[in-house]
């Protein structure tokens, strides 16, 4: 169970650092969003809700890899949300069905993100290759993904690995990126300012103990 739960938010943190150390030369504009994520190897299919208001971001998800299988899609059940509060440098593990939440720093060091850009650098604006070490960013041109006018970027790694990513001109957030095989892709882009209230743990909701995992004690 625990194994499984940290490869959920391994998942959902990666993700998350991908999409923003491609932010475009200007700052990223609040918008909310349809998503998807789905692999090459049919191994990873999840969908949610993206609401981004600079400096915080949240992502409800549903991961759908067992559909109609018969099995739960998670050791927590099929829904979770995760919040990032780029100020305070925390993320957030939202578990609706068990009104629990996990938190985690978002540092460096902290050992949720290994070899992970600084966070306070995902947020500049200024460099799509900001706080990754080595790696080259080209432009490749203008493309139009599900409507939207984009800029494509490809990211070289120091590895020779490859990451490409579609930026939107209008609200400078990527709206489609292919690293690896997984793709994401964000649609039904509504622009305009987020509720408060969607960057912050529900009333009621009971911190997880991180040390008891397994015993799912809260505090």
């Amino acid at each position: 169970m625990k194994q499984n739960l940290f490869a959920r938010l391994t998942v959902c943190l990666l993700l998350f650092l991908s999409v923003s150390a491609a932010f475009a030369f200007q700052s990223p504009q609040p918008f909310s969003a349809d998503y998807s994520t789905t692999s090459a190897s049919g191994n990873m299919n999840m969908s949610g809700k993206i609401y981004f208001s600079m400096p915080k971001m949240r992502m409800d998800m549903t991961d759908m890899n067992n559909a109609g299988k018969g099995k739960p899609s998670g050791p927590f059940g099929g829904k979770m949300s995760m919040i990032i509060d780029g100020n305070a440098k925390t993320m957030y593990m939202l578990m609706p069905e068990q009104q629990m939440y996990m938190e985690f720093s978002t540092e460096q060091n902290s050992p949720m993100a290994p070899r992970t850009p600084k966070f306070e650098d995902l947020f500049k604006g200024n460099d799509p290759c900001a706080g990754r070490e080595g790696a080259t960013c080209k432009k490749l041109g203008t493309e139009t993904v599900n409507g939207r006018t984009c800029d494509k970027w490809l990211i070289t790694e120091t590895s020779g690995k490859t990451e490409t990513f579609w930026i939107d001109q209008k609200i400078h957030f990527v709206v489609k990126a292919i690293v690896g095989d997984i793709t994401t892709q964000y649609t039904n882009i509504k622009e305009g300012a987020q509720d408060a209230a969607l960057f912050k743990v529900p009333d009621g909701y009971q911190k997880m103990d991180m040390g008891g995992m397994g015993g799912r004690r809260p505090h």
